[in-house]
């Protein structure tokens, strides 16, 4: 497939088989499951496994009903479209991926504009409350204020900013409440270059915290008594990296998602930080995804019985 103008050799079947997916089946050249992008049955979703091409007969979405694999995969991934072809073009084209990033070195203005963040004032537009977080998600109103939660009326999205370490103000995650479909604010930077509620971790001085994947889970345990860190998915990129281990924390208690792609991220999380921190460990119940599926009295009896980890160094 075609990336930044590179013919890149993804190997399609490769990254799908780092997730779960309900009902799957495998043939030569094609992949069918239930779609992703939001609660069904019976599997309409379905990838060409050499073009990456999808189809999601089911969705009443036209921008989703169909697309190629970085976007694919760009959901999957909780992160950007760029962030994404980034990724494949340094896991598959590992000499193009560097170039691309040393050509953009070398614009200083470039470069220098990327970084800017955000005014404050573009979350005006989203001073609003829908009840998802609340009724369905059990956040309570003290918490999504702490966390200058909102809500786009026009695309009927909640709104989780996203801040740098010092509490500016750096992109915005849009989280459909009518699927599972999300999407990032176009000027903002890449959330590859950071760590959500990190900045309440310097403001509060903590030196423990519970690393999860989702903002949602991340407020959860805040609510909860908890501090903690998301990384906005199933991945731990360099910067990600670097600002954990230079952050004041000193012990993380992995609480990824409970399926392949978490569990796969708290072995790498695990096997990057072991000797430089502490890490530990909980154990969800199998009959949860995350924590946020938990009630507050299991949540409490989970954070009770955590454990060393054993990190598999290859």
């Amino acid at each position: 497939m075609r990336i930044k103008g590179y013919t890149t050799p993804v190997d399609v079947a490769a990254e799908l088989n780092k997730y779960d997916w309900r009902r799957p089946r495998w043939t030569e050249r094609k992949f069918q499951a239930c779609s992703p992008f939001r609660d069904e049955w019976h599997p309409s979703f379905a990838v060409h496994l050499e073009t990456g091409v999808f189809i999601d007969s089911g969705s009443i979405s036209d921008e989703w009903r169909q697309g190629n694999f970085v976007k694919l995969l760009a959901y999957l991934r909780n992160e950007t479209y760029e962030e994404t072809q980034d990724y494949l073009l340094e896991t598959y084209c590992p000499t193009l991926g560097n170039l691309d990033r040393l050509k953009l070195t070398y614009d200083l203005t470039l470069a220098e504009e990327a970084n800017k963040p955000l005014d404050m004032a573009v979350l005006d537009e989203f001073n609003y409350r829908h009840p998802y977080l609340d009724k369905q998600r059990g956040i309570e109103e003290k918490w999504q204020r702490a966390f200058r939660v909102g809500y786009d009326r026009k695309h009927k999205a909640v709104t989780f900013p996203w801040y740098d370490r010092m509490g500016q103000l750096i992109n915005i995650k849009f989280r459909s409440v009518t699927d599972k479909r999300f999407w990032y604010y176009a000027d903002g930077q890449p959330i590859k270059n950071h760590v959500y509620a990190l900045n309440f971790i310097y403001k509060a001085g903590k030196n423990l915290a519970y690393i999860v994947e989702s903002e949602i889970d991340a407020i959860t345990l805040w609510q909860a008594g908890f501090p903690a860190v998301a990384l906005g998915g199933a991945n731990l990129t360099p910067r990600k990296r670097e600002l954990l281990l230079q952050s004041p924390i000193e012990t993380f208690i992995l609480a990824t998602d409970n399926d392949k792609a978490g569990r796969r991220i708290a072995q790498t999380i695990a096997t990057e930080l072991v000797g430089f921190k502490t890490v530990l460990a909980v154990a969800l119940p199998t009959s949860v995804k995350d924590v946020n599926d938990l009630t507050s009295n299991e949540l409490l009896t989970v954070a009770a019985a955590i454990q060393p980890v054993i990190p598999h160094f290859n």
